[in-house]
């Protein structure tokens, strides 16, 4: 109950500034759209990528808009962890509050303008998957789909709420998210293109092949199904990792004295 009140007043706060919201929204979408015209680039010169068709790889960028959306959309602050909280001295505040220390922060600033990606992210599906033969829509395999959504989303949280955990040892403005972040693109294309020590890295090490290529791959075929299915409990288990990394932080935080 209490987070819940603690949305709705962020949502109020945001609302309360309609014209930047949009601005906001549509420079989610924006990027989107650059991911999406890179794709056709390169299904213009390259028909067939490794196995994998157009209406394939355009299923594939559309799975991973939805989970990275959300993640901006409320888990974006993150992003100021190390910079506004712990070097700022913020986090006094938070410890104050008897509430999950990583949901308020979260919860400091929702981004629903964010969500556009996800509105995106979802048109792109339905529209590859029209394109894709024998492509189920029955609840069965579309409950399935929105599970193997929920996952890629608990896998990215838990990748950067990890190495936003690394701010509490490393005290340091820029933090490590912003260049993890950038890794991330590797997961939108078939692990098949890339050296095997790359692959090894978004697969085992920063599991962002988790995120969108191998989920997305049980719903379009082509794909290794046992990774693909591993999803859930590999979000499980990061989620269960990064957890204990940031209540390591936590016990170790001392105050800036600011």
């Amino acid at each position: 109950m209490l987070a819940w009140r603690l949305f709705l007043t962020v949502v109020k706060r945001r609302l309360a500034y309609r014209g930047d919201l949009l601005l906001a929204a549509l420079d989610e979408v924006l990027r989107g759209l650059l991911a999406w015209t890179m794709l056709e680039v390169y299904a213009s010169r390259t028909p067939d990528l490794a196995g994998w068709d157009r209406p394939q790889l355009l299923f594939i960028l559309g799975f991973s808009l939805v989970p990275i959306s959300l993640f901006h959309a409320f888990c974006g602050n993150l992003y100021q962890l190390s910079s506004h909280y712990l070097i700022g001295g913020h986090f006094d505040r938070v410890l104050l509050r008897p509430y999950p220390t990583f949901l308020q922060v979260c919860l400091d600033r929702i981004a629903i303008e964010d969500l556009s990606g996800t509105i995106l992210g979802l048109t792109l599906m339905v529209v590859a998957a029209l394109q894709i033969p024998g492509f189920a829509w029955d609840p069965l395999h579309l409950g399935f789909l929105a599970v193997m959504l929920a996952s890629a989303f608990g896998v990215v949280v838990a990748v950067f709420m990890a190495f936003a955990a690394t701010g509490f040892w490393f005290e340091d403005r820029v933090g490590m998210v912003p260049p993890v972040y950038n890794l991330m693109e590797f997961g939108r294309w078939p692990n098949s293109i890339y050296h095997p020590i790359l692959k090894f890295l978004i697969t085992c090490i920063i599991p962002f092949s988790f995120v969108a290529f191998y989920p997305a791959s049980l719903f379009v075929g082509g794909g290794e199904w046992w990774p693909a299915l591993a999803t859930p409990l590999v979000a499980l288990g990061a989620l269960a990792l990064a957890g204990a990394c940031w209540q390591r932080g936590v016990a170790r935080y001392s105050s800036s004295g600011t």
